[in-house]
């Protein structure tokens, strides 16, 4: 397979600890450009629920040279775009620009990170907007199942807790809680610039160290200790949620390896063969052959010290039995019985073929760039990732298949129409 995807990379250090990476990619007419602060809901105490993505929202508010509405004109009113998310670990401010106005996006990512009001009026107002986020994803249940599962696996741990908040601990979050938040993460060292496109790095270096160096200083306090934390401690628990509506949701799984885990890639196979797509082994068992499921797929996310990987499914309520055995049985037959080479070979070609398909995408390639540097201060090309992939042995799906579908470390959510005594009803012994 051609790898001549891979742009040039390059990397910089401004004196006052500002990050900065970037991937030449000649053949474009664009750049994405983020500020990344490694900062996420992971990062807040029991006061300060939700503190991460509210500021995430504030920014966008005004600074003390743009209002909002200016904010929102600024990159659309020359054909760009700029937006925003929250994470567990980070919170990434990011835009999309033709490469002729690279130095605009880095001119309103620096204002807004500089120079925020938090206006005490809008913040009032953005904590309302934020209530109703929660509300609309509490009547997601697609999407609450999955906080609930995060609470159940890492109980009681803030890596458990919901980026958005509740309602309480929105509700009670005072400015001055912000106010200090702010001033002690949002600091130089806690911030990559991370850009991808038809770009030059020695321009952009010069557009970062003028924009970001100046006055910037006061929110440093010359910290660049990284960031140190107790690792979380997974809990075994199977819990059900009683919800009316018409489906029941359910998410089966197990901590498992943090970002640089060197069996990092045999895990991402197994996966893929598990659930990576249409033709995944829980695709065509649980939806095509036994008709219990419209959508079941795999999840695997990695973060600095842990990882969680699972299957999520949405079934009947009379099914949750049939449906939770055939996975369980999955589990099983990949732990236990030989992995066909064909499988093998065609789960690689799928992972080979998304990541050079998402490498057309400069904004994915951004992203990409971004967590490499937070979680590893490293870089992987895609043909060192694609090599990586190659490599995979059979021999090693097995094994991260044994580390991580442990029955002892199995946790589980049901969100849905039933009662708690659904759970004692699924044998657990079927893997």
């Amino acid at each position: 397979m051609k790898t001549k995807f891979d742009g040039k990379y390059n990397k910089t250090i401004l004196q006052n600890g500002i990050r900065v990476v970037s991937e030449k990619i000649p053949w474009v007419s664009s750049v994405c450009v983020g500020a990344w602060v490694d900062v996420g809901s992971r990062d807040e105490n029991q006061k300060e629920g939700g503190l991460s993505h509210l500021i995430e929202h504030m920014l966008f508010k005004g600074t003390k040279k743009r209002s909002a509405k200016q904010i929102a004109l600024a990159l659309e009113s020359i054909g760009g775009s700029l937006n925003a998310f929250t994470g567990r670990e980070n919170t990434c401010y990011y835009a999309k620009v033709l490469d002729e106005n690279l130095d605009s996006a880095i001119d309103l990512l620096s204002d807004i990170l500089k120079n925020p009001l938090f206006d005490p009026v809008d913040f009032k107002k953005e904590k309302r907007v934020i209530i109703e986020e929660i509300k609309d994803a509490e009547d997601t249940p697609s999407d609450l199942v999955f906080d609930l599962f995060m609470e159940a696996l890492w109980k009681n741990q803030t890596l458990g807790k919901p980026i958005l908040g509740t309602v309480e601990s929105v509700k009670r979050i005072k400015r001055t809680n912000l106010l200090a938040y702010f001033k002690r993460n949002y600091i130089p060292p806690k911030i990559v610039v991370c850009a991808s496109g038809n770009l030059s790095h020695k321009n952009l270096v010069r557009m970062v160290r003028k924009k970001f160096d100046k006055n910037f200083r006061a929110f440093s306090f010359h910290r660049t200790d990284p960031k140190i934390e107790k690792k979380p401690i997974p809990y075994t628990r199977k819990m059900v949620t009683e919800k009316g509506i018409a489906q029941t949701h359910i998410c089966i799984g197990f901590p498992a390896f943090d970002f640089n885990h060197p069996q990092k890639y045999p895990a991402l196979v197994l996966s893929n063969i598990l659930g990576g797509g249409m033709s995944s082994r829980l695709f065509q068992t649980v939806r095509e052959k036994l008709g219990l499921v419209y959508n079941i797929y795999n999840f695997f996310d990695f973060y600095f010290d842990s990882g969680t990987f699972g299957v999520y499914l949405g079934t009947n309520q009379e099914d949750i039995q049939m449906a939770v055995k055939a996975v369980l049985r999955e589990f099983s037959k990949i732990k236990n019985d030989r992995l066909p080479k064909t499988e093998l070979k065609n789960a690689k070609y799928q992972l080979k073929g998304n990541l050079i398909l998402g490498a057309e995408s400069i904004s994915y390639r951004m992203s990409r760039l971004a967590r490499h540097e937070l979680y590893s201060q490293d870089y992987w090309s895609l043909k060192k990732s694609i090599l990586a992939i190659e490599g995979v042995k059979a021999k090693e799906v097995k094994e991260v298949a044994e580390k991580i579908l442990d029955s002892d470390k199995v946790c589980i959510t049901i969100l849905g129409p039933v009662k708690t005594g659904v759970i004692k009803k699924i044998d657990w012994g079927l893997f």
